[in-house]
């Protein structure tokens, strides 16, 4: 969605007539509830405070995270006291982790009860994944 469609010049010292206020609001509200374009293509957009999305919020590209918080919290279907945190420690060089194509849970390293490692086989045994 372009631009706002109806612009009013008002000129100091002379009344503001009510039918022009009334417009501007209503353009306003169309553009808000359509499908509105906060900035062109490759411009930035910025949002001081909290930002608050309440429907599907879709990203084409990367989201970049920075400051001294950086952290993707969950949640859960529940607004309580619990809430999951993905959270990178201060990375020293780029890092890429991929999570397989598939369905399924990552276990942590803490799931990993005494494995022993097979040479012959390259393969941990005696492990059990809780």
């Amino acid at each position: 969605m372009g631009a706002l469609a109806k612009t009013y010049s008002f000129t100091a010292g002379t009344p503001i007539v009510a039918a022009q206020v009334n417009d501007n609001f209503d353009d306003v509200v169309d553009w808000a509830t359509g499908t509105p374009t906060l900035s062109a293509s490759g411009s930035a957009t910025t949002v001081s405070g909290t930002l608050t999305v309440t429907e599907l919020a879709t990203f084409s590209d990367d989201v970049y995270l920075s400051g001294s918080n950086q952290r993707l919290i969950y949640e859960g279907s529940s607004a309580d006291a619990f809430e999951t945190f993905i959270v990178a420690t201060n990375a020293t060089a780029d890092r890429t982790i991929t999570f397989p194509d598939t369905t399924g849970t990552v276990a942590l390293t803490s799931d990993i009860t005494s494995p022993t490692w097979n040479d012959a086989n390259n393969i941990l045994t005696n492990s059990v994944f809780n």
